[in-house]
């Protein structure tokens, strides 16, 4: 028996310590299993170690599972690599099945096993303000304002794919000078004043005017002699008007024209035009009732001298034209944001303040999402008086009010009170919670039901918050969700910026992009109000398109010539279905000459497997600089043959490859420059498939969790207004759960999101004690 001795066995211990630690991958005492050491060292720290690691992932610094765990971005990307088969790459020398699987399983359980006995972690999220959308939003479902300047404020940055996340909000002194003039102009819109009022002005048609000696002209009615004219109009609110009838007169004679004015019933105005004197208004003041009503105006002393001097033989009188203004009286044609702002309004001066005070405590609340404190209604009443101490009306009084509370951060931002410093979780209450169900879901402020079910009910009740959630989920305005979340996870704000070569692409113009981003709209629109399941967005038998857009496809069935209205149609499974055949993901991951197989392959490792590939090396030349023959696809094969190219593109490329039947704008084709188009491909992992059809059903039933987990974090990112961190994984797995139970329903996601741990708790983040705060799950 061969008897080793302990101290050549201390030795060789030694010695595989040093080596270890060199390549970085040793750790504490039973903390890295030390066969998955083994495999790493001799199959990938050559390559991804150093300074410049290959594809700029390194495995070098990394010595226990907490290091591991915090740089879950880096191994994350490792463990899909492994698993798919692509690492190592063929050529250094592939892992045996059961290293491979062993390898695979060891990282799967080092990132994802985390401990959740616990619970899930509620983790902190930065406070933030509104963005664009949700400003516009929130001033038009408070004050029934639509302000469109709030397209004109600065663009609002991204994080993790989103423009609502709190980290990059920031709010430049730009932002806070369109605030301040944004406030000013929604304000004024919103509230009228005796100040600025100004009574609408209404020509009234001569055309139509019964005549009695008068000829109806160009330029208006003429009176060669004796007439009346006779014209009914119409009042649609009671009031004093102001019916104002410029004339002029051609004189003759020794007395000007004279003629009289009525209106309906009452006793006519004699009036007169002065001698040689231009086109005069004259006004008729008179209290008006609802319904119809008539103005005579009735030329009385003609006068003609056959013989008389040039220019002095005859008299005529010209009726130019008639205007009605009116109704005179501040606060007879207020808008209805007005009349619901001033749901009360005070009747004698002494109870003006009183008023005020009621209706800043109401309107305060509405715009802080919770009930305002008194020092906030007291403030806001100091505006208003010092406005009626200088001379101001009531109502300006309060229009300055107002903009008092638009350009409060109460407003302006989500508003949370701060976690325990001790880092213990704090459920959020119940007017915060409203608050963020209603912005991710509504993209806007609370209603009032909601408002007054976080005053009347304990929204952390699960029955009660997932009613709440289902009502919301009912009302069309829950089609902001598509919007907000479908429209930035699907890129198809890209299309805005979007150029296509007429000559190549003729008729590919703003209208028909703006087409193909309403179809997937209107699609996601779909499911989510059906509450169909989230496979549906990878492959489903239906869209909506109109006209344009149907002949643009040409192999979608026909729609009415001219249709500018989106119908649903049934489309045949051979060829479109589900997000991957639009027109508008088609031409976002296309060049503008050409379709490009690495961006569509890049984009849907990204956005539907949740496996982005890393950079493109710095020194790696385009496609279109290299000196490449043949086909599309044959250049990418060239292109992949070098090994700095080869790791990525071999993922990549066959995805891309099963959508060359689509053109760089949506339209399906059979040939690419006389060549036959060539869709087949096989996926590192094993999976073989022929175009489009195929590859979605290895994506519906082999590749399903990947991307209902990858659909299931971007959708919390958005929800939470942060990125991912390691803890969330155990709420990430709670989510992909629930949706298998219950047939991947979309509002099994929505709920499971909004009941959440994370979205209904808040935790402050301790790192004094030496614990890092823990490196985001996803970028």
């Amino acid at each position: 028996m061969l008897r080793i001795s302990p101290f050549l066995i201390q030795s060789l211990a030694a010695i595989s310590t040093i080596f270890l630690v060199e390549l970085g991958l040793a750790g504490q005492p039973d903390d890295l299993d030390p066969r998955a050491v083994r495999l790493l060292a001799n199959h990938c720290v050559d390559c991804h170690s150093g300074a410049e690691p290959a594809a700029g992932l390194g495995l070098d610094q990394f010595r226990s599972v907490q290091s591991i765990r915090q740089s879950n971005d880096v191994w994350e990307k490792a463990w899909r690599r492994v698993e798919e088969g692509s690492m190592p790459p063929p050529e250094e020398g592939s892992l045996a099945d059961d290293d491979r699987q062993f390898l695979s399983r060891w990282i799967d359980e080092t990132l994802h096993k985390i401990d959740c006995s616990q619970g899930p972690s509620p983790g902190h999220v930065t406070i933030r303000r509104l963005t664009r959308s949700e400003y516009r939003n929130s001033v038009r479902d408070l004050l029934g304002v639509d302000h469109l300047p709030a397209a004109s404020f600065p663009g609002d940055d991204s994080g993790y794919g989103f423009d609502n996340i709190g980290d990059v909000l920031s709010l430049p002194p730009v932002l806070m000078e369109k605030y301040l003039d944004a406030a000013e102009a929604i304000s004024r819109q919103a509230i009228q004043t005796p100040e600025d009022f100004q009574p609408p002005v209404t020509p009234v048609d001569l055309a139509n005017a019964k005549l009695d000696g008068g000829v109806n002209r160009s330029n208006g009615l003429v009176f060669y002699s004796n007439g009346t004219a006779v014209v009914e109009f119409d009042v649609q609110t009671a009031g004093t008007y102001d019916l104002v009838v410029t004339v002029s007169g051609q004189q003759a004679g020794d007395e000007p024209c004279r003629f009289t004015l009525g209106v309906d019933k009452v006793k006519p105005r004699s009036l007169e035009i002065a001698e040689h004197e231009l086109p005069k208004p004259f006004t008729q003041s008179q209290r008006l009732k609802v319904g119809k009503h008539r103005f005579t105006v009735t030329f009385d002393n003609d006068f003609y001298l056959e013989n008389g001097p040039e220019g002095k033989k005859d008299r005529n009188l010209l009726l130019h034209h008639v205007r009605m203004v009116g109704p005179t009286e501040f606060g007879s044609q207020v808008s209805e944001a007005h009349r619901q702002f001033f749901f009360v309004y005070p009747s004698k001066r002494d109870q003006e303040s009183e008023v005020a005070k009621r209706l800043l405590r109401v309107w305060s609340s509405r715009f802080y999402r919770r009930p305002s404190s008194e020092p906030e209604v007291e403030a806001l009443l100091r505006i208003y008086s010092g406005v009626r101490a200088e001379g101001g009306s009531f109502e300006f009084g309060m229009q300055i009010a107002l903009q008092a509370m638009m350009v409060s951060p109460k407003f302006l931002y989500k508003v949370e009170r701060p976690a325990p410093v001790d880092g213990s979780p704090r459920p959020l209450t119940n007017y915060e919670l409203a608050t963020n169900l209603s912005y991710f879901i509504w993209g806007t402020t609370p209603d009032a039901t909601l408002l007054e079910t976080a005053t009347k009910k304990d929204l952390q009740d699960p029955e009660i918050l997932r009613n709440e959630t289902r009502r919301l989920l009912t009302s069309p305005k829950a089609e902001a969700l598509v919007d907000g979340f479908f429209s930035q996870w699907l890129q198809l704000r890209a299309l805005e910026n979007q150029t296509r070569d007429p000559n190549l692409f003729p008729g590919v113009d703003l209208l028909l992009l703006s087409d193909m981003r309403r179809e997937t709209q209107l699609y996601c629109w779909e499911i989510v109000r059906r509450d169909r399941s989230v496979l549906e967005l990878l492959a489903a038998d239906f869209t909506y398109v109109n006209d344009r857009l149907a002949k643009h496809y040409g192999d979608v069935g026909e729609v009415k010539p001219g249709a500018a209205e989106f119908i649903r149609v049934t489309l045949p499974r051979s060829r479109r279905g589900g997000l991957l055949t639009q027109g508008s993901i088609l031409t976002v991951t296309s060049n503008p000459s050409r379709t490009s197989p690495v961006r569509r392959g890049r984009w849907i490792m990204e956005n539907l497997l949740g496996t982005p590939p890393p950079p493109a090396a710095p020194d790696v030349m385009p496609l279109e600089s290299q000196k490449l023959v043949g086909t599309l696809r044959q250049r990418m094969e060239q292109h992949r043959s070098d090994p700095n190219c080869a790791a990525c593109h071999q993922m990549m490329d066959p995805l891309g490859f099963a959508l060359e039947n689509f053109d760089a704008v949506g339209r399906w084709r059979d040939s690419d420059n006389g060549e036959p188009i060539d869709a087949t491909g096989e996926l590192p992992s094993g999976e073989v498939f022929r175009g489009v059809a195929e590859l979605q059903k290895i994506l519906v039933e082999q590749k399903r969790e990947a991307f209902v987990r990858c659909l299931t974090q971007k959708m919390l990112i958005y929800a939470l207004g942060r990125g991912l961190r390691y803890e969330d994984q155990c709420t990430v797995n709670d989510i992909v759960k629930r949706l298998q139970a219950n047939d991947y329903r979309v509002s099994e996601l929505i709920l499971g999101i909004v009941e959440s741990v994370p979205f209904r708790q808040r935790q402050k983040m301790v790192d004094e004690a030496g614990m890092p705060e823990p490196v985001p799950m996803t970028k």
